[in-house]
């Protein structure tokens, strides 16, 4: 390891402890926080970062664990139980953020990969902008976290087939690839599905994959094998290695209900080091001062805006789900957070060369932009029209 590496592995390890407490005082998410302060360091080392393969496999491997936690995050029971007519709304909504998204670049003939960013759902940040708003055990807050599952989910197939038609063009190879890639996470699920039955037969073998009060931490280990193998794969078949992640920890939560436990011992080793590294290793990629170039300003404030109005549209239909004025207004601020995925956006297109660096600088700051304001407004909204109370 290099005297430069040594410093700046020192500077990252520093700012992922100190960020918590200096976004909690700015009132800003942390992930925002994060980024911002590895813009701010990566002024004085913008020549070296390259060379830092610590710091380089540390954000990696944050990011991997980032995407698997948010696919074990999906509470498919919660999607299971919620009735077939509300269901069928929440899924309206993300088809119509999808479609909504395809008609407005189209219409102003902006870079397809735009539609992306636009659609981009995530309950990264909205699930902790929940828990502070105090919804997250309320029906509204349920609602959200629902259509924001879906989203979600829907977002990532989109992101696959993108980065697969951007390497196989729009032919029959680009087809055998999605196949496969679907005919492998089938097979996957099917198999983890019999692994379910032989537990529902041999309760005590949950133990291996769910509890973590043993010496050897085996439930870690099989999740961390379960992550590693689903990234492995999806490498094979030519995907990043965020979508195998994704896949597999969404898998591994359709297949096991009771996984509190496992998700929190995860999260803990995540959110306690890897993904803050992940985050500020983000800022170091970036250039600040492209940041005060107009034409990446302006293209980041337009994105943040089309983001809040295609989610505004379609969060209408949530009228047949008996959503207020209100609540339909809150739901379009709630759902405009997707700063993970457009994180996830930002830096894949930069790594596979699918857009130039002021794209990406132009999607990381729509993220800083949609997750300084829009949780702020989602807040003052459930405040103001007391949307925490029973209806």
């Amino acid at each position: 390891m290099s005297n430069i590496e040594a410093v700046l592995l020192m500077l990252v390890s520093i700012g992922a402890f100190l960020m918590p407490f200096l976004s909690r005082k700015l009132n800003l998410p942390s992930p925002v926080a994060e980024i911002l302060f590895g813009l701010s360091i990566g002024i004085f080392f913008k020549d070296k970062i390259e060379e830092t393969e610590v710091l380089n496999f540390l954000g990696e491997l944050g990011f991997i664990i980032l995407m698997y936690l948010a696919g074990l995050e999906i509470n498919f029971e919660s999607i299971k139980k919620t009735p077939l007519r509300k269901k069928f709304v929440y899924l309206l909504v993300v088809i119509l953020t999808f479609i909504f998204s395809v008609l407005t670049i189209v219409y102003l003939k902006l870079n397809n990969v735009f539609i992306l960013v636009i659609l981009a759902t995530a309950i990264g940040l909205l699930y902790p902008v929940l828990k502070d708003s105090n919804l997250l055990s309320k029906p509204f807050g349920q609602s959200l976290l629902i259509i924001g599952s879906i989203g979600e989910v829907i977002s990532l197939l989109s992101i696959t087939v993108f980065f697969v038609i951007y390497k196989d063009g729009i032919s029959l190879k680009a087809l055998q690839h999605l196949l496969a890639v679907f005919l492998f996470f089938a097979t996957i699920y099917l198999a983890l599905s019999l692994f379910r039955l032989y537990i529902w037969w041999n309760p005590e073998k949950v133990n291996t994959f769910l509890k973590t009060n043993d010496i050897t931490e085996t439930s870690v280990r099989a999740n961390f094998m379960n992550m590693f193998v689903f990234v492995a794969i999806a490498n094979l078949l030519g995907l990043e290695n965020i979508i195998g992640a994704f896949f597999g920890g969404m898998i591994f939560a359709m297949v096991f209900k009771e996984r509190h436990e496992i998700t929190e011992k995860l999260a803990s080793l995540g959110y306690g080091f890897l993904i803050p590294i992940f985050f500020i290793s983000v800022g170091l990629k970036f250039d600040i001062t492209e940041f005060l170039n107009i034409e990446v300003l302006i293209l980041a404030l337009k994105l943040s805006i089309l983001i809040l109005i295609v989610r505004f549209f379609a969060s209408f239909i949530l009228i047949f789900a008996k959503f207020s004025i209100e609540e339909i207004l809150a739901t379009s601020f709630a759902l405009s957070v997707p700063l993970t995925l457009l994180v996830a956006i930002a830096t894949l297109g930069l790594d596979t060369g699918a857009f130039t660096e002021e794209v990406a600088s132009s999607i990381i700051l729509t993220a800083i932009i949609t997750g300084l304001f829009y949780p702020w407004i989602f807040k003052n909204i459930v405040k103001r029209f007391n949307l925490k109370e029973e209806k």
